[in-house]
């Protein structure tokens, strides 16, 4: 006999919101359904599917039989559409370099954590490639910005080609259980090599003479080897000259070391000049 006003809301509108916010039936219009909207509000947050509710308000009308009655409040779900979760990117394909050369990775969050989430951050293999930051920390305000890791290579003296290495990103230490002991992706990095093995041969100091003259010059390797290089040495001509010592032997611990070659010239009695002869430095053995 008179207007009946009704009042929808949600009572989580972090979860659903409604729309009208109210519905008025008439004498003319009482007798047709109208459609009440419950709308799914989106959160950042891995917090499964949530109940709520959109709950109609006590009725407000002139007509004494419907003013103050309560129709029943609607239950509704609101499904989640979040996974707790990181994105490494890359995690494959990075190169660093023995000169110091760095690559980066980033690492960002999936879902918004109800309480801060660090990851330790290390490298497999330290005389390849250092890793900063040692960690990485998210909290509920950051948890979306990618956060950027830096890779440095690492130099050492062997002639070992591009050696492959990890950055290994540890299980996740968090007060939100959703995202404790999730491990992110590794990250697998090459660091190019700069070292060429080889031999450094030095310029010779002296001339040898008949008179029994001596010179010298040095060899040394140019890298760092893993087993024990030997070179013999020899006089192309005994009647001109002989070498001391016989060979040389270069360790992982000597390598680097000069060592010295002594040539004497050996006196044959013949008027036949200054005469030319080599040193022969054999085929290395290790």
């Amino acid at each position: 006999t008179a207007n009946v006003v009704v009042g929808l809301s949600s009572d989580d509108t972090t979860e659903g919101t409604v729309s009208p916010a109210s519905v008025t039936f008439t004498s003319g219009n009482w007798s047709t359904p109208q459609t009440v909207t419950a709308t799914g509000v989106n959160d950042d947050l891995d917090d499964g599917d949530i109940a709520y509710s959109i709950v109609t308000a006590a009725a407000t009308s002139g007509d004494t039989n419907y003013n103050g009655l309560n129709p029943g409040d609607v239950a509704v779900t609101n499904t989640d559409n979040d996974a707790s979760g990181f994105t490494v990117t890359p995690t494959s394909g990075l190169t660093t370099s023995e000169a110091g050369g760095t690559a980066t990775f980033t690492v960002v969050l999936t879902a918004q954590p109800s309480a801060d989430v660090s990851v330790g951050l290390s490298s497999s293999d330290t005389t390849e490639g250092t890793v900063s930051p040692a960690s990485l920390t998210f909290t509920s305000a950051n948890w979306s910005t990618p956060q950027t890791v830096t890779v440095t290579g690492v130099d050492d003296v062997l002639s070992d080609g591009g050696a492959a290495y990890t950055v290994v990103t540890a299980a996740a230490t968090s007060g939100d259980s959703s995202y404790n002991n999730v491990n992110p992706s590794d990250v697998s990095v090459t660091n190019t090599d700069n070292d060429t093995a080889g031999f450094t041969v030095s310029a010779i100091s002296g001339n040898t003479t008949e008179a029994g003259g001596t010179a010298t010059f040095t060899v040394q390797l140019t890298t760092q080897p893993t087993a024990d290089v030997s070179v013999g040495l020899s006089s192309n001509d005994l009647t001109e000259g002989t070498v001391s010592p016989a060979s040389l032997t270069f360790t992982n611990g000597n390598w680097n070391t000069p060592q010295t070659v002594t040539m004497s010239g050996v006196d044959d009695a013949v008027d036949d000049g200054d005469v030319g002869y080599s040193i022969v430095t054999a085929t290395a053995t290790s």
